[in-house]
Parts: C-alpha cells; sequence; structure tokens
C-alpha cells in the first residue's frame, strides 16, 4: 500500500496508533483538513483520550467551520489534562471564532499564567479585549426610529442593484418582516474585501440565481399594460423564451442558491475569524523591504547554530547530572526558538527539532510526567519519518514503549516493541533491549512462559557478545519467571548466575538484592519471595554498565552527531 494514498490508509483495519496519529499529522500540514479528521478519528478510536490527536482533530474542525464539533474535542483535551497550554489555547481560540469573547478571554488568561512567554495568548488576550470593546461601543450612537425605518426600506427598493438576501426556506409574515432590512448593505469595494477571492464567484452565482426569473426587456416593460399587448408579446416571444428557459432551469436555480449560501456562511465564518478592519492592504514595496530585513546574514546564521550546538550540549549535561527539571527548561526554550525558525534560515531546523522533542521526552520520563513524554516522543517519531531518519524513528519508538510500560500499559508497549522487533536493521544490542523489555512486560501481566521464552532469547544474544551486565539482568528476569512457572531449581540456577555476574560486575546493591532471594531459598521449601527484586529493580538499573542506562547512552549519544549531520 502507499505511504501517500491517504484513503487506502485511512480505510485500513489494522493499523497502529502512531501511523495513524502520523498521516493526520501529514495531511494537517497539508490542508487538507477533512482526510485529517478521518486519520484522527481512527486514532482516536484505537487511544480515546490522546492529547494530541484530540487538539489537531480540534484545529481541523476549526479551520472548516465546525465549530461545535471543535468545541467537544478542545473540552475533551482539557478533561484529559486541565492544565495543558496547547488545550487552553485551542479552547480560546473556538470560543472566540464562536463568537463568545469573553469566555475565549478567560482562557487566553489561564494560558498566559501557564505559559507566559508564548505570544498566542498575548495575542488573544488583545484580540478578545479588542473584540468586546467593539461589540460594546460600535452601536452606542445608534437610534432606530419607524421613520428612518420606512425611509430605508423605500432607499432600498430604489435600488435594485444592491445584492437582495438569499432565501431557501419559507417564512412567517413575521419573520419576512424582520428581513425586509437586509444587516449589511455592502458597497462593492467592501464586498471584495468580505468575500476576498469568492468575489466574483458570489456575484456570478447570484446573476445566474435572477437571470432564470427573469423574461426580455419588452416584457417587464408592458407587465402593467393592456391585456392585448401583453398577449402580442407573449406570442412574439413564445419561441425565444423557450429556448432561453430549459427542464433544468429551477435545478440549476437552487444549485446556485445553495452555492450562495455556502458563500455567505463561509465569509461570515472568515470575517469572524479575520475581520475587516483588521485586514491591511498588501504593500509589495515595503514588504519586500520587511523580508530583506529579517533574512540572516551567513555570519548570523553560524552565531545561532553555534549557539543551538551549546544549549544542546548543556541539556545533556544536565542529563547526564540528572537535573532533568533544567534539561526541561532549557529544551522547551530551544524548542520554541527553533519552531519560529523558517527553512530558509536553517533546511535542517526539523531534524533539530526531532533531536530536541527526543531529548526533552527523555527528561519528562525521568519526572515521571508521562503525558508530555509521550507527547515530544510522538512529535520526533513524526518528524523523523517525515524527514527520513530512521535513527529518530528508531529511538522514538523505544522510548514510546518505555512510557506505555511505565503507565502500566504492558500490551500497548509489547505491541510497539515487537513492531520494531522484525525490523531486519536492529543491532545485537537493540534486540537484547527489546527481547528483555518485552519478557519483562510479559512478567508483569503474569504471562510466565511468554516472559521465560524472550528472556532465554535475550540470554543467548548476551552470550553471543558477551555482555555480562546484559546477561545479569536477563537472568534476574528468567529467574522470576521460573518462579511463577514454579520451577524452584531452573529459578535457583538463573539467581546464582545472576549472583556470580553481579560479584564480578561489582554491582553491590544488586548483590545485596540477589543473595537475599537465594538465602530464602535455602531456608524455605516452597520458593522465595522476590518482591525484594521487583522493588529493587531500580539498584539493578542504577548500575554504571545495566542496560537502561545503555539505552540513555545511545540516545545522548546523537547530540555529538549534530556537527557532522545536522548542519
Amino acid at each position: 500500500m502507499s505511504r501517500d494514498s491517504s484513503e487506502e490508509r485511512v480505510g485500513a483495519p489494522k493499523c497502529t496508533f502512531e501511523v495513524y496519529r502520523s498521516e493526520g499529522d501529514t495531511l494537517f500540514l497539508k490542508k487538507k483538513y477533512d482526510s485529517a479528521i478521518l486519520c484522527y478519528t481512527k486514532a482516536l478510536e484505537i487511544r480515546e483520550k490522546d492529547l494530541h490527536c484530540l487538539l489537531r482533530r480540534s484545529c481541523c474542525y476549526s479551520s472548516i467551520g465546525e465549530i461545535d464539533k471543535a468545541l467537544e474535542d478542545s473540552d475533551a483535551a482539557l478533561n484529559t489534562s486541565p492544565d495543558n497550554h496547547r488545550g487552553l489555547l485551542q479552547k480560546a481560540e473556538v470560543l472566540y471564532n464562536r463568537g463568545e469573547f469573553e469566555y475565549a478571554l478567560m482562557f487566553f488568561h489561564r494560558g498566559h499564567q501557564k505559559r507566559p512567554e508564548l505570544h498566542a495568548f498575548r495575542i488573544g488576550i488583545q484580540k478578545c479585549e479588542e473584540a468586546v470593546k467593539n461589540s460594546l461601543h460600535l452601536t452606542k450612537g445608534l437610534q432606530i426610529t419607524e421613520e428612518g425605518s420606512e425611509k430605508f426600506k423605500a432607499q432600498i427598493n430604489e435600488q435594485p442593484q444592491k445584492r437582495p438576501t438569499v432565501k431557501t426556506t419559507p417564512k412567517s409574515e413575521k419573520d419576512r418582516v424582520s428581513d425586509d432590512i437586509p444587516l449589511h448593505i455592502l458597497s462593492p469595494a467592501k464586498s471584495k474585501a468580505f468575500f476576498g477571492y469568492l468575489y466574483e464567484d458570489h456575484e456570478y452565482l447570484e446573476k445566474l440565481v435572477h437571470q432564470e426569473d427573469e423574461l426580455c426587456p419588452e416584457w417587464n416593460n408592458c407587465v402593467n399594460g393592456s391585456k392585448g399587448s401583453r398577449t402580442a408579446l407573449r406570442s412574439n416571444r413564445r419561441i425565444s423564451i423557450k429556448k432561453w428557459r430549459t427542464a433544468c432551469s429551477d435545478e440549476v436555480k437552487q444549485i446556485a442558491k445553495n452555492g450562495l449560501n455556502y458563500l455567505d456562511a463561509r465569509s461570515q465564518f472568515w470575517h469572524q475569524e479575520k475581520p475587516i478592519y483588521a485586514r491591511r492592504k498588501a504593500r509589495p514595496g515595503k514588504k519586500m523591504e520587511k523580508s530583506r530585513e529579517k533574512e540572516p546574514t551567513a555570519t548570523e546564521q553560524s552565531i545561532n547554530i553555534c549557539q543551538v550546538l551549546e544549549t544542546l550540549r548543556e541539556i545533556d549535561q544536565y542529563q547526564r547530572h540528572q537535573q532533568h527539571d533544567l534539561a526541561i527548561k532549557a529544551a522547551e526554550t530551544l524548542r520554541q526558538q527553533v519552531s519560529q525558525w523558517t527553512d530558509a534560515f536553517c533546511p535542517n531546523r526539523l531534524e533539530v527539532l526531532a533531536n530536541v522533542n527526543s531529548m526533552l521526552g527523555l527528561s519528562y520520563l525521568e519526572m515521571d510526567r508521562l503525558e508530555e513524554a509521550l507527547d515530544a516522543h510522538e512529535q520526533a517519531y513524526a518528524l523523523g519519518h517525515r524527514c527520513d531518519l530512521p535513527e529518530i524513528v528508531s529511538h522514538a519508538v523505544d522510548n514510546i514503549g518505555r512510557v506505555h510500560a511505565k503507565k502500566g500499559e504492558y500490551q500497548e508497549a509489547i505491541n510497539i516493541w515487537k513492531k520494531k522487533l522484525g525490523d531486519t536493521n536492529n543491532n545485537d544490542y537493540e534486540l537484547i533491549w527489546l527481547n528483555y523489555e518485552i519478557g519483562r512486560c510479559h512478567l508483569e501481566m503474569e504471562q510466565s512462559h511468554e516472559a521465560l521464552k524472550y528472556g532465554l532469547k535475550a540470554l543467548d544474544l548476551s552470550t553471543q557478545i558477551g555482555d555480562e551486565a546484559w546477561q545479569l539482568n536477563i537472568n534476574v528476569l528468567i529467574g522470576q519467571a521460573n518462579l511463577q512457572l514454579e520451577n524452584r531449581s531452573e529459578a535457583l540456577e538463573a539467581f546464582r548466575s545472576a549472583h556470580e555476574l553481579a560479584q564480578t560486575l561489582s554491582a553491590e546493591d544488586a548483590e545485596r538484592a540477589i543473595m537475599q532471594v537465594i538465602d530464602e531459598f535455602e531456608e524455605t521449601e516452597f520458593g522465595a519471595d522476590t518482591d525484594s527484586l521487583t522493588q529493587d529493580e531500580m539498584l539493578f538499573r542504577r548500575s554504571p554498565a545495566l542496560p537502561l542506562q545503555l539505552h540513555f547512552q545511545r540516545t545522548k549519544s546523537r547530540t555529538d552527531e549534530y556537527d557532522s549531520k545536522v548542519y
């Protein structure tokens, strides 16, 4: 199946959440909102409360004018994560588009308190305050009297060239009286600004609607004449009228009316999104001068790139010293800075963003901010796919699985890692890590046979390459799986092997924990309680030569490759 065929991908019954989400992001960037909505809907069927998909689908609905649906998705996102600044911004924008400026202002203020450095909240507060002020003071001096109303009606009747209101549904007499006066009578200049590039299409459809009801000039002139003159004119013009009107005239008229209604609705929506008074005339000369002023020189580009590299190294050092709060702060600032760049300024900016998101996700994971970690790693995954960066994609898959495992979603983690396990590009260490993590997830789900199966695979691979640190961890996993299966002798043998390896590696914490289990074996008849191993698993993983630190080093090593690859 082609990756570019969105219809086929959306219709596919068995795709992972990441595939649907990545496809939706791609379609969203291409402004194919209807197709993007289908992809995000499929992704949300797999994971109902995914924050990113809810917010992106809300943006899509807002872009096509489905404000109520956009509001539902933004509310669902805020229910999932009430303090998320992206959710607050999206709901504020939806409420603004809906015309509820006071409520929108409230959410813009909430978001500004959470993230005061973001320009979007300041701009939102400004435009909401302006909209509220305009709605309060725009009609302050208007007073409509009965005499003025009658005079206005007369002026409208005397100007047939003005656009009449297109009505598609029958109305009562009460409704018709209120519709006699249009809400806005726009001059041609303002009408062009209101409809934009659709102005000519709107004018054409209006002429087409009224053309079907009009007859020749002679008929209009003698409508009030004698019956004989009307009969003569009807007989003279019968042939030409028959040629002019067709059997499809009524159908064409109805289609044109539908088109007018659609254009009116869309133009009102975009007028609310960007009012006429806020639209500025394009000035090519000044715009070109401004763009030339913004174009950085080669020296400025080099300085900015050096600053980015220095920031990446600082984030790396923070992570190495377990200062993840500082790493998150630096990475968020850098991500915001790089997001404002253009392709002309830095052709590889998306690669930089992918790496920053990957490092940010690692620190979020260590701080147990799991939703934010998942969002960062999935953004890294999407950017890696878009830029064809297999290493970024590989690490993103690893870390997405880690987040799910830490959240207790073991089956989701297994599905993600099994998909990567079939990749022929994995090296020995990646295969060992994947088998070990899949086995541990099965062990947490009390699927002992599967845990033992993947543990033995990992042990065989680690033995082939002679990695004793991995053998230590895997032997503990095999021992725990055998205990669940009540294979006492095999479990004791695995723990003794792990104890010997811990002595060899001088992993004192691991050695003490394993020895405690072996002592319980020797003192009891029915088996040992391995809860201490589960509780002290962090002792194994903190050992200098153990696998999770190995994975962490593989992730961090990408920082050192920026000089040769990114720039």
